[in-house]
């Protein structure tokens, strides 16, 4: 069931599920946001004003203690008057729905509808313990109306999740399939790269916010915790709208390491299941290492690394850009809250677009299928030292996809010259590696599943000792799997 209101409403619904299905086992909220008014006598301005957002981070922090309070009130009344449950005995699980920005009628200047301030919880210290709560989920609630999976939605700060796990002293899983982190999508038409554009300042200081926080409430998570699954980041269904040539921020300046990288590091120390997917670097791995519960270990990482880098190259060493991203320094990073020059272009420029043939295609050039070993093999190297570090450990994998979608003049100078590294326009694979753990007497196996590619024997060394003595792995490489689309698992998550 879902509801979304007052303290009130929803402590009267959880009352009337629990009655109709003689105990709840898990329970929706949906969070709205206020709708906004745009008549034609005071339409909204272009941009967002810092008042206006208060108001919607206001009514979302509302809500927020408005469910936990409810849900406390229920758990006081978990028993009726002949003892049945309210609750079913292994706990409830409550899934926490973020509904996009509505308006009454929409504007017409697209910056509305695209957002990079994220809502934060206010006063969290003051939230309700719950302790019947064995899962939470946190998402953005889908919307199929929409070509663009993330116009009009609300992201939510990164500390979030972390600050309600805190309150939850029995919660065994915590299940977040994206947490609003998104590439730039390679649109044809400049109009909509500067809408949709990730704002660079929000995102960076987004995850500098998250390090900090995992510092200051890790000791303060349930030893319940064993599960997570923290997807920071969602791909494209067919993983094919990027641009791979053009020059990306720099998201870890001014510190030395990716506090987002060493904050999920710590996260993953409380867990026994662990499936992240994320922008990284071998700072999640950094040693030592000691995560004494860990069993099955699940790490997609994006083929771009959050220092502007990225892990791979062309088939012919193609990498624009190989210094590295740029600094994040002054407000041209931040979006602006009052009208200004550019918008006032953007949005002049996309009425003469509007309704052209362009206007949804792609400008997508994915070409970086070869790893670059001076960035990925101190990942590699880096994984296998951390596996040491989990004397529990059943299975991990450590993988990302790749793509090959060039540009169409990359694709004409390959086809040009003879040299097309696929008999095929498209080709979209999974490239990494699987270690099992030995047992029962077998050997442990790693599989390495990277093409024609090999790397340096300090890594494959280092591997062969996880049994102990060489003789214990079993290593097996593995050809590519390709396919037209990246495996449809996202959707199935966010139910």
């Amino acid at each position: 069931m879902a509801v979304n209101g007052t303290k009130e409403a929803i402590l009267d619904s959880l009352l009337e599920g629990a009655r109709h299905w003689r105990g709840l086992r898990d329970y929706a909220c949906d969070i709205n946001m206020p709708l906004l008014f745009n008549s034609d006598e005071s339409p909204l301005p272009c941009r967002e004003t810092p008042s206006e957002f208060e108001a919607i981070n206001s009514s979302f922090s509302s809500q927020i203690h408005a469910l936990f309070e409810a849900l406390h009130d229920f758990e006081s009344l978990s028993k009726t008057e002949d003892g049945d449950e309210f609750i079913r005995k292994d706990g409830l699980v409550s899934i926490v729905r973020i509904n996009n920005q509505s308006f009454d009628r929409y504007p017409d200047c697209l910056h509305r509808n695209f957002h990079s301030r994220r809502l934060s919880l206010r006063d969290p210290a003051t939230l309700p313990q719950l302790w019947r709560v064995r899962e939470l989920r946190l998402f953005p609630a889908p919307d199929y109306g929409t070509d663009i999976n993330f116009e009009n939605a609300r992201p939510v700060s990164l500390r979030v999740p972390l600050e309600l796990a805190t309150k939850l002293p029995t919660l065994r899983s915590l299940n977040c399939p994206w947490l609003w982190e998104r590439m730039p999508v390679a649109f044809r038409l400049r109009t909509l790269r500067h809408y949709t554009r990730p704002w660079e300042g929000p995102w960076r200081d987004e995850r500098h916010d998250f390090g900090r926080t995992v510092q200051e409430l890790h000791e303060h998570m349930p030893a319940s915790l064993t599960m997570a699954r923290l997807w920071f980041w969602k791909p494209s269904a067919f993983y094919a709208d990027e641009d791979q040539s053009i020059k990306m921020p720099d998201l870890i300046r001014p510190d030395d390491a990716d506090p987002l990288s060493l904050g999920l590091r710590t996260i993953a120390s409380h867990l026994e299941q662990f499936d992240l997917r994320a922008f990284l670097t071998p700072d999640l791995f950094r040693a030592p290492v000691m995560w004494p519960r860990m069993k099955r270990l699940r790490v997609e990482f994006h083929p771009w690394c959050p220092d502007g880098t990225w892990y791979f190259v062309g088939p012919r060493g193609e990498n624009p850009h190989p210094d590295g991203g740029f600094e994040i320094t002054s407000e041209q990073h931040y979006p602006p809250v009052a009208p200004n020059d550019l918008d006032d272009e953007m949005d002049e420029e996309y009425a003469e677009d509007e309704g052209s043939d362009e206007e949804a295609e792609h400008r997508t050039d994915m070409f970086r299928t070869e790893p670059l070993p001076s960035k990925i093999e101190p990942l590699l190297l880096a994984f296998a030292d951390a596996l040491k570090g989990m004397p529990a450990l059943e299975e991990a994998e450590l993988f990302t996809y790749l793509a090959w979608q060039p540009s169409e003049e990359r694709r004409r100078e390959y086809k040009d010259s003879g040299e097309a590294p696929y008999n095929q326009d498209r080709a979209i694979y999974r490239w990494g590696l699987s270690y099992t753990t030995g047992k029962d007497g077998r050997k442990g196996l790693l599989i390495w599943q990277v093409g024609l590619w090999r790397p340096n024997e300090d890594i494959i060394q280092s591997f062969k000792t996880l049994g102990g003595e060489a003789s214990d792995i079993e290593i097996t490489w593995k050809s590519f799997e390709f396919t037209d689309k990246r495996e449809d698992e996202d959707r199935r998550a966010f139910h």
